[in-house]
């Protein structure tokens, strides 16, 4: 067989990971596009939403949520601490725990952020029609869930 015939992988599985990276890959350089107007970085953005979604959290909560370490989670804190778009409280009752919470400039950027993230992420999705977007996350669930299980 020629070499421009063969498969690249001998596996349909490992193929379609790759085309399933690629896609991650491309769909988050399209979305880092548009952060950079922002002056944000994804992780930066996915903490500044996991953080005005829920009201403030823990640290060790948002690293759980993102699945970061805690020294990745520090830096990422740090640099939108001196955005002056979150501040670190000690809890009142059990001061070892420290929580993220957006101040007024945060909060004003993650409100007006959130639909523009949203636009971008359906133009990502817009080639597949909603029945198929919602078949492909029935599949990604499953896919997490027994991730999740092993």
């Amino acid at each position: 067989m020629p070499p421009s015939k063969r498969p690249f992988f001998a596996r349909y599985t490992t193929s379609l990971w790759v085309r399933f990276l690629r896609f991650n890959l491309l769909s988050n350089k399209k979305l880092q596009d548009d952060l950079d107007r922002l002056d944000l970085t994804a992780p930066q953005f996915y903490v500044l939403a996991t953080i005005g979604y829920a009201g403030g959290m823990p640290f060790s909560n948002i690293g759980e949520k993102m699945m970061v370490t805690v020294s990745n989670l520090t830096g990422i804190v740090d640099r939108l601490e001196e955005k002056g778009l979150v501040t670190r409280v000690r809890d009142s009752r059990d001061r070892r725990v420290v929580r993220v919470m957006l101040t007024d400039k945060g909060a004003k950027l993650y409100k007006s952020t959130i639909p523009l993230f949203e636009k971008s992420i359906s133009e990502v999705f817009s080639p597949l029609g909603k029945p198929q977007q919602k078949e492909l996350a029935s599949l990604l669930r499953k896919l997490i869930r027994v991730s999740l299980t092993h």
